[in-house]
């Protein structure tokens, strides 16, 4: 008897072994050097029919880096402000500075500030619920003054963060009080 030699095993085992480690990933993809499937050369050309591939849609990992633009977050504005004796004030209170119920707005008269009213109430009154309010928002007050000559007060509050601080005057003006807020640029991220 003729012994029959077994070639078989020999031969798939090369085409084994590729099919088995193709799918792991340890060479490059067709579509990820080149960005697009090749087609196939050789005898077995024509029974293969590849389907062209879409990239992932893929999720951005922070501090990654991005082939494609990146959305640009706008930059937070920072108030503008203006240098006086007492410190650098914001141009214009913040939109949640309470305002005397009434109170209606007046160009300041003595130089720069960052927001005037004028109230039809006594200076104590306005005085007294100015600082009210603002301890109730958080502010500490650090002296609210006795009548000075002209009858004004002056009303000096601080927040939490010491470069915050806020001094509102009260001012007679006939039968009602003219209100001058100089509110701190640090209470804003800026100088105080």
């Amino acid at each position: 008897m003729r012994q029959v030699t077994r070639r078989f095993p020999i031969v798939l085992a090369p085409v084994l072994v590729a099919l088995l480690v193709a799918p792991c990933g340890t060479g490059p993809s067709p579509s990820a050097s080149s960005g697009a499937v090749k087609p196939p050369t050789g005898p077995d050309a024509a029974a293969v029919t590849l389907a062209p591939t879409t990239p992932p849609d893929l999720t951005p990992v922070p501090g990654g880096s991005t082939d494609g633009p990146v959305a640009q977050q706008p930059l937070p504005t920072r108030p503008s402000t203006t240098a006086t004796e007492w410190g650098t004030v914001l141009d214009s209170v913040p939109a949640d500075f309470p305002v005397f119920p009434g109170a209606a707005p007046v160009d300041a008269v003595d130089g720069p500030a960052s927001g005037a009213w004028q109230a039809d109430a006594p200076v104590d009154t306005v005085a007294t619920w100015y600082r009210d309010d603002l301890e109730r928002l958080g502010f500490t007050t650090i002296d609210l003054s006795s009548a000075l000559e002209d009858g004004s007060r002056v009303l000096d509050s601080v927040s939490d963060l010491p470069e915050c601080r806020i001094q509102t005057t009260f001012r007679p003006a006939g039968e009602s009080t003219m209100i001058i807020v100089l509110y701190g640029a640090g209470c804003a991220g800026g100088e105080g």
